[in-house]
């Protein structure tokens, strides 16, 4: 009886080591669903050989008959190849083309009279049930992603995303309102054993670019408004509102659409003459601004996704003088930081202060610069000429003379002009024959030839032979 156990315990050792001898290790391959995958099988010797892939069940996959390749009657007969050129190598790959996590299991290369196992296990990373490379958000819209696989793998799993958004373990991550405020790239590293896969996902906020929201201009002079987008294949529409200082409630200003990069209107405001350019970054002009337009505005982008919001500002200067006094003020969304002043000729400013309005009395001759400044910076620039008293009270006499004088040039020379043409008309003009002469009268052979003067209506016949 124990003889008999001894001899099954035997053969089964037997088996066990047999089985070692014909099945070499297993391998590992990691890939992504979509992807094309590359199950590897190599013999010893560099040339074409018999081989068959097979599922762990013994199904079928793909192998050769002869110099024939031949397609088993697997799941995945639709999507199975081989590199043929590769075979006078030694190497016997299996192609699995658009891979889903379903395909991850084991399988089984024969070549040589060994079989050699290989696992795939295939992965997919998920957004918000979306499994594109690139994530367009909004501002203030949260982010979840998923990595998915078979049930029964344990992979170590890192995620690194904008912002140093760092996490160890777990197949989710979600990113909240707050985490993302800027764009970036965000990568998942899935390992197992030696073997990595790394998912990368680009994920784009869309937003206005970081640009300054305040413009600054003088009465009178065109003002440009420029909103460069990080984005630029995105259709929308969108409406600027302005609110100036002192009204109560917004006013639309312009309407748009942005469709295949190209910007039109809809509608403006009749009484403002207002540019919007037809190609990005979106740009508006205001030609001719006045002190009433400043104020602060919105500009509002309406996208599939939601909506785009950019506050505007514009601060306006105005410099006038009278009789004895200069004034220099500035309406629109100011801070503590700006000041207002008045200079004479680069010298020290004669007043400065934070306020809105910069007056002089009496201000003496010469150039007179009003300055908006922000910490040593010039953001808004004037200048007017201050002549002297005499001077000033004598230019409305000084340009009646100059106005007067110049008329009366203008007229003489045109009364020579036109005497001279006349001269010269009547000096190539022919003399016509004095009053009661008829032509033969006027005509005396001894005296002339008729070469002085030419009936009107005949011919010239001075030169011609008088009939015998």
């Amino acid at each position: 009886m124990n003889h008999g156990n001894s001899f099954k315990h035997l053969l089964l050792l037997l088996h066990l080591v047999l089985l070692l001898g014909v099945t070499q290790g297993k391998e590992l391959v990691l890939a992504k669903a979509g992807d094309t995958g590359e199950l590897p099988c190599k013999a010893s010797q560099k040339k074409i050989m018999n081989f068959n892939w097979k599922e762990s069940s013994g199904i079928k996959i793909l192998g050769t008959q002869g110099t024939f390749s031949v397609i088993g009657p697997s799941k995945l007969k639709q999507r199975v190849d081989s590199r043929k050129l590769m075979w006078d190598q030694g190497s016997f790959p299996l192609i699995i083309k658009n891979l889903e996590i379903a395909d991850s299991g084991i399988y089984v290369c024969e070549v040589e009279n060994k079989a050699t196992e290989v696992e795939l296990l295939v992965f997919s990373l998920n957004a918000n049930s979306d499994t594109r490379s690139n994530i367009r958000l909004l501002p203030g819209q949260s982010l979840t992603l998923t990595l998915e696989s078979s049930h029964d793998t344990n992979p170590s799993i890192k995620w690194e995303g904008p912002g140093n958004k760092r996490q160890n373990g777990g197949k989710s991550l979600s990113l909240s309102q707050q985490e993302l405020q800027e764009s970036g790239t965000l990568m998942c590293t899935v390992s197992k054993d030696t073997k990595t896969l790394v998912f990368k996902i680009n994920i784009l906020v869309l937003a206005f670019k970081r640009v300054s929201n305040t413009f600054y201009a003088k009465v009178g002079e065109p003002v440009e408004f420029s909103f460069p987008l990080n984005f630029e294949d995105e259709d929308l529409k969108g409406e600027l509102r302005w609110q100036e200082e002192g009204a109560s409630s917004l006013q639309s200003w312009i309407t748009f659409s942005l469709e295949n990069r190209k910007v039109s209107v809809n509608k403006v405001r009749q009484d403002r003459k207002i540019h919007l350019k037809e190609t990005l970054p979106l740009s508006f002009s205001l030609l001719q601004p006045s002190l009433h337009d400043a104020g602060s505005g919105n500009l509002t982008l309406f996208l599939s996704k939601g909506q785009l919001h950019q506050e505007v500002k514009l601060v306006m200067m105005r410099m006038t003088k009278s009789q004895n006094q200069l004034t220099c003020e500035v309406l629109g969304p100011s801070s503590p930081k700006l000041t207002l002043s008045l200079k004479l000729n680069n010298q020290t400013a004669k007043v400065s202060n934070q306020q809105k309005l910069a007056k002089v009395t009496d201000p003496e001759m010469g150039t007179w610069q009003c300055l908006l400044t922000e910490e040593n910076k010039v953001l808004l620039k004037s200048e007017v000429e201050i002549l002297p008293p005499e001077l000033t009270r004598a230019w409305p006499k000084l340009l009646a003379i100059v106005l007067g004088a110049t008329a009366g040039f203008l007229i003489f020379t045109g009364f020579c002009i036109f005497c001279c043409v006349k001269c010269r008309y009547r000096r190539l003009s022919p003399l016509p024959p004095p009053r009661g002469t008829s032509l033969l009268e006027a005509w005396d052979p001894h005296n002339s030839p008729p070469s002085s003067w030419t009936a009107p209506g005949r011919a010239d016949v001075s030169d011609q032979e008088t009939p015998q």
